[in-house]
């Protein structure tokens, strides 16, 4: 229980800023590949209300952008956001082929990857 309209204002803000800038719990593939037939658009901004950039087609090699392992040149750990609009999905930052925000994973009752690590 919140002791103070301010506390409980401090705890909503980090929340939120937590939601928005958490990496993924542990580093994963920096390459990774296109998974969606209809292609997938890179945005200006995490959500649908970013300005699209670009379209990738399915099987397109995309590289997430985040903060590098040191151990593991091949892995980083991603800038993940939630959705404003739909909390069961979450957007990754990319660095290439052009930088910004591409659709990640919807989870709930039927899960599905947007992007998948590269073999």
């Amino acid at each position: 229980m919140c002791f103070s309209l301010l506390r409980c204002a401090a705890l909503v803000l980090a929340f939120c800023l937590f939601t928005t800038v958490a990496g993924a719990d542990e580093p994963v593939n920096r390459c990774h590949k296109v998974n969606a037939p209809v292609g997938l658009v890179i945005r200006s901004k995490p959500g649908t209300d970013g300005k699209r950039l670009a379209v990738l087609e399915e099987g397109t090699k995309v590289t997430l952008a985040g903060k590098a392992v040191s151990n593991d040149k091949k892995k980083v750990q991603p800038v993940v956001s939630k959705d404003a609009q739909d909390p069961e999905a979450s957007w990754v930052q990319i660095s290439a082929p052009k930088a910004g925000y591409v659709l990640y994973r919807v989870s709930g009752s039927s899960p599905y990857d947007y992007l998948v690590p590269c073999k």
